[in-house]
């Protein structure tokens, strides 16, 4: 089966700056992986060009089998995209919300599945409060809602639950791992090593570049550490190891 998506070799500058230097990786179909890495490590502009809206310099981009820009259209209907700055409406009620958004997918018979999004989220009671007036961890679940309305098969998120409290972000996990048991194919990225431990596969990312890609048990049991050592490597171990390892290529 085709991987849900594809980077090869993917190239992408903005002016003088390089913001990928030959990414690649694979994501199969029914997975969830993590992209993992710090700030301006490229993530975003990764998850931008698989939404197809970024042109690659150089390098191959797949998504669903299709070019993310030379089929908008199509990648568009199968795709839910959640950014860092996703725009929920204050003045709108979450239910206007979630209305909103299926109506720009092109959904018209929206009613039930909007329903079974509140009642997934746990925003039924709150469905007539306004945006505004929610909390970030209640406001990250309507963003999480407003992208599942219209039942993508591929869900790309860029760092969904940064600045989000504990139990927020244990509540948002609850409904990644509920989506991911129906089939739902996701793709998230974050600099959190804690989350990376729940993703099946996982890349890890430096400077536009793949240190790594692999379960992250798997990255863990081949790190070398000392004789002797008592404490297993976490996979910032490993992250740091890989970083060393490209540093020191010629």
């Amino acid at each position: 089966m085709t991987p849900a998506v594809t980077l090869n070799g993917v190239v992408k500058r903005y002016a003088t700056a390089r913001a990928l230097a030959g990414l690649t990786l694979d994501v199969e179909r029914g997975e969830m992986f993590g992209l993992i890495g710090p700030d301006g490590a490229g993530k975003t502009t990764a998850i931008r060009l698989m939404c197809g809206l970024l042109h690659a310099d150089k390098g191959e981009v797949r998504v669903l089998g299709h070019d993310p820009v030379a089929a908008h259209r199509r990648i568009s209907e199968q795709v839910g995209y959640l950014s860092q700055r996703f725009s929920l409406y204050g003045d709108l009620t979450i239910d206007e919300n979630i209305a909103f958004f299926a109506e720009v997918h092109g959904v018209s018979r929206y009613h039930a599945r909007r329903d079974q999004l509140l009642e997934m989220t746990q925003l039924t009671p709150f469905r007539k409060r306004l945006a505004d007036r929610l909390s970030g961890g209640m406001k990250q679940k309507l963003a999480l809602a407003c992208t599942l309305v219209h039942e993508p098969t591929l869900l790309l998120l860029d760092e969904p639950t940064t600045g989000v409290d504990p139990v927020s972000r244990r509540e948002f996990w609850k409904l990644l791992s509920e989506s991911l048991s129906r089939g739902i194919t996701i793709l998230m990225s974050t600099p959190y090593m804690d989350e990376a431990e729940r993703c099946t596969r996982v890349a890890l990312v430096h400077e536009g570049r793949t240190l790594a890609v692999d379960e992250p048990s798997t990255l863990r049991a081949l790190m070398p550490g000392p004789a002797g050592r008592r404490v297993p490597p976490s996979l910032e171990d490993v992250f740091i190891a890989k970083l060393a390892e490209q540093e020191a290529k010629p």
